[in-house]
């Protein structure tokens, strides 16, 4: 099934959950369990300053479960996303090189928790977690490519709020900020070698609006995101080593929470 079949079948099962349960309970709506499935598709530009940079478009999916207590929160989120990517840099003795068709797989896993604040206009959900960001890029399709796996692990703080509108729709505004306390990343040398550097500090931002109808038991929101990272120099395993970077990801996401 394409992005676009994907995208049209929950279109169709939120806007039928939506006109179906139109009245919905606003206490109902804010505490029940709630599961999320999110098609999504994202630009990625990964760039070391100087020395290269990785551009392509992700397609991929997003899955969420939300459980509520008495004004508190546990949320478990994951995703998964695949695209191609460009390669432009140099070769190891400085050779101008580019590459086309790499390879990119996204991963990430969260666990979240947090506190609900309603008021008379605004509904905003505070969370801190635990969470993995994996990313591996595979060039070997290139004679001078390779395999490298980035491994994060990091502490997000964040917020979303709703504002309630007219007949069932609500605008969100979502802020985060995510602190990085290991950065690992792994890549094939050759040889059956393998080189490990360990990044850090690092840190990362993301912001993201939504635009949702509510129904008694389905909503649907369409959510545009922007999600940066910045990671200092690593350190040397084998000679090598991984530059400070910085990455940046921008998209869109269709949200079915049911």
């Amino acid at each position: 099934m394409s992005v676009c079949q994907m995208l049209a079948v929950c279109i169709m099962l939120g806007t039928a959950a939506g006109e179906q349960k139109a009245n919905a309970d606003p206490e109902e709506t804010l505490t029940a369990p709630r599961w999320e499935i999110a098609p999504e598709i994202s630009y990625l530009r990964y760039e070391e300053p100087g020395v290269m940079k990785n551009r392509g478009i992700l397609y991929g999916v997003a899955g969420s479960y939300t459980r509520y207590r008495e004004r508190r929160l546990f949320r478990l989120e994951g995703g998964f996303a695949v695209g191609e990517v460009d390669y432009e840099g140099s070769l190891l003795d400085g050779t101008p090189y580019t590459m086309e068709g790499s390879h990119d797989y996204l991963f990430n896993l969260r666990l979240l928790w947090g506190r609900l604040r309603q008021t008379d206009a605004w509904d905003t959900r505070f969370y801190a977690g635990l969470a993995y960001r994996g990313l591996n890029d595979d060039s070997t399709q290139d004679a001078a490519g390779g395999d490298r796996q980035s491994n994060y692990l990091y502490v997000p703080f964040g917020l979303k709020t709703y504002h309630a509108l007219a007949d069932h729709w609500q605008v969100g505004l979502g802020g985060e900020l995510d602190a990085l306390l290991a950065g690992v990343q792994i890549y094939n040398v050759g040889g059956g070698s393998y080189a490990t550097n360990v990044q850090w500090p690092g840190f990362g931002a993301r912001a993201s609006v939504e635009l949702r109808h509510r129904g008694r038991s389905a909503d649907l929101a369409l959510s545009p995101f922007v999600q940066y990272w910045w990671v200092d120099d690593s350190t040397t395993s084998h000679g090598w080593y991984e530059p400070r970077n910085n990455t940046l990801q921008y998209g869109l996401s269709l949200i079915w929470r049911f």
